[in-house]
């Protein structure tokens, strides 16, 4: 996803505003975390912590991903990434779709979440009626 699915503006002071951007992102493959973390661990101190992937190949189907993962994978978190000093404090972790609606209640980052989810589930439904032949318009 290119753009933002969610947008908000939080006021911090009477002149001041914070402008966030959610954005729903894919995971990295363990192949490819494993060879940009071990750049990472060989380049320099004033390197950062995390390194930019590569772009995806424009023809890689998110169900041939899911396909490719290691049963039970979980993606590591890259220490120092947050936005700011109070983000890079966070502690995350990875939680089943409903527990995680669960856990944000009615918030932004719920219907962020709730959003996000369905477009995968929509993507993934795409990728197989093509996978099938069938267009859906039968």
């Amino acid at each position: 996803m290119v753009e933002p699915p969610w947008t908000e503006f939080l006021p911090l002071s009477t002149r001041t505003q914070y402008l966030l951007f959610w954005y729903i992102a894919e995971t990295l493959p363990p192949d490819v975390e494993l060879v940009l973390n071990l750049e990472a661990d060989a380049a320099d101190s004033s390197t950062p912590p995390y390194l930019q992937p590569p772009a995806y190949p424009s023809d890689l189907k998110l169900i041939d991903r899911v396909e490719n993962e290691p049963e039970g994978y979980i993606p590591p978190r890259h220490e120092g990434t947050g936005v700011n000093e109070d983000e890079m404090q966070y502690d995350s972790h990875l939680l089943h779709i409903e527990d995680a609606i669960a856990k944000l209640g009615r918030s932004v980052m719920a219907e962020v979440v709730r959003e996000g989810w369905e477009a995968v589930q929509e993507r993934l439904k795409e990728e197989r009626e093509g996978e099938s032949g069938n267009d859906g318009d039968d």
